[in-house]
């Protein structure tokens, strides 16, 4: 269904309802030939964070370059990248209020069925993804990562941007939340930080504005279902929330390290964004040193038991979060822009390189 619902759609987007409630997602297939089909490039999956749509990852208003955002720049590198958008009230309309009960497992079984479904209609030929998620968005990946496996897709790596791993309370909720007739919730003072943090970006891309604050205001953002928000809290049906009878980690699934996809991530370094810049090596980072050593397993310490690489290893494992996770000079939105897109997509595929090689080496390690 492409029809139009309130504003327009913009180019190349999708409205439908996709594993029982509605979706907007957008294509943006590769600018350039992949070499045959024997080793195709996986397709990157982009997913928004708290009160925004998809596409903060590809634009798309009246009078906007694709130069200034992520999708067409990664699709110049040879990728095919889709951006999915969970449900979001917003005014004026773009899709349905409907899906106020929308929980952080259907986020991430809803996008693993839109990518299902469009890797089919597309035709592409790899079932390997890569998965950015963007702020809220990183508290859907376990979930996201079950449900592609059951697919039959390969989420062959994580990359966090600024994103927030489903810890509950692991930042404190903005003051001032709103919960709207239809059971979503918005910050009205918190999108008005946002945008200055978008605003920001201006200073890195030689002062152009990619997106005016009224498009922004209007077409980008709205309210978001209060179960994604890591609060504890769900929508009771009558126009306010109630305390949700699962803890925030049980429904993230935070802790299921044998599913956590392979995580690096990318982080800002202006102070406008001070959460993540002081902590988002240090919060993926220990899911990191888990997840390796899940990796490692018993069988893997016997090995370096046996070979003598203990130490080899400890150091290994120990230095893995800075060698996974990168910063990047900007705010938030530090991938919005002409310049910053296109260096965040350089950044995306060294990202990609750095851990197949340490992949690579751990395997070398415990062989």
């Amino acid at each position: 269904m492409t029809g139009r619902i309130g504003p327009s759609l913009y180019p190349g987007e999708v409205f439908e309802n996709i594993a029982g409630f509605p979706t907007i997602y957008h294509y943006q297939p590769s600018e350039t030939q992949q070499n045959g089909f024997s080793n195709p490039k996986p397709l990157v999956v982009c997913i928004p964070g708290s009160m925004h749509l998809g596409r903060i990852f590809y634009g798309g208003h009246e009078g906007s370059s694709p130069n200034n955002f992520l999708a067409y720049q990664l699709s110049k590198l040879g990728f095919n990248v889709l951006s999915i958008s969970y449900p979001l009230e917003t005014t004026p309309e773009i899709m349905p209020a409907t899906g106020a009960n929308f929980r952080i497992q259907d986020w991430g079984r809803q996008a693993a069925t839109t990518v299902k479904k469009v890797m089919g209609e597309k035709d592409l030929p790899t079932r390997s993804i890569i998965l950015i998620a963007w702020s809220m968005g990183g508290r859907m990946i376990v979930p996201f990562n079950i449900s592609a496996k059951e697919l039959g897709l390969d989420v062959q790596q994580f990359i966090s941007f600024a994103a927030t791993p489903g810890i509950s309370s692991i930042r404190t909720p903005a003051p001032g939340m709103a919960c709207s007739e239809a059971g979503y919730f918005s910050i009205p003072d918190r999108l008005s930080n946002f945008y200055q943090q978008v605003q920001y970006m201006e200073d890195f891309n030689d002062g152009r504005t990619s997106i005016p604050k009224d498009i922004f205001l209007r077409e980008y953002v709205g309210g978001t279902p209060i179960n994604l928000t890591g609060v504890r809290l769900k929508y009771d049906g009558k126009g306010s929330s109630v305390q949700d009878e699962l803890t925030h980690e049980e429904d993230t699934k935070v802790f299921d390290v044998i599913n956590l996809p392979f995580i690096t991530a990318l982080y800002p370094t202006g102070i406008l964004d001070a959460s993540h810049a002081l902590t988002d090596q240090a919060s993926w980072g220990f899911l990191i040193s888990y997840q390796l050593e899940a990796m490692i397993g018993k069988w893997g310490l016997q090995k370096v038991k046996e070979t003598g690489k203990w130490q080899q290893l400890m150091n290994f494992v120990h230095a893995a979060p800075g060698r996974l996770c990168f910063p990047i000079a900007g705010s938030h939105f530090f991938f919005v822009g002409e310049t910053s897109a296109r260096e965040v997509a350089e950044k995306v595929v060294k990202l990609i390189a750095v851990a197949r090689e340490l992949q690579k080496e751990l395997s070398e390690i415990l062989s």
